[in-house]
């Protein structure tokens, strides 16, 4: 049971460290280039990372939940979504 609530922990933070690093980079990347469409990958990037920042306090303690349903996570995360590929698909 400890072996499985340590697993899900680490497997969650490196997901957080992953998406925050993917941020960055896509963000010092706007910060080279500033056009438009950097502007709404990034802003997409950002939203993902938002997102995993919410879950942080779920990954310290359990009893703590956040009042959001999954719907509204899953809403967050298609905003994301059409943000990036609205960027991609922006000339």
């Amino acid at each position: 049971m400890v072996f499985e609530i340590m697993i899900d922990t680490l497997i969650r933070a490196g997901l957080i460290a992953a998406t925050a690093f993917l941020f960055g980079v896509v963000f010092l990347a706007y910060l080279r280039m500033k056009n438009r469409k950097m502007l709404l990958i990034s802003l997409g990037f950002g939203t993902f990372l938002i997102n995993a920042l919410i879950h942080i306090p779920e990954l310290i303690s359990k009893d703590y939940s956040v009042m959001f349903s999954e719907n509204v996570f899953l809403l967050i995360e298609l905003i994301g979504l059409i943000l990036i590929v609205v960027g991609l698909l922006k000339d």
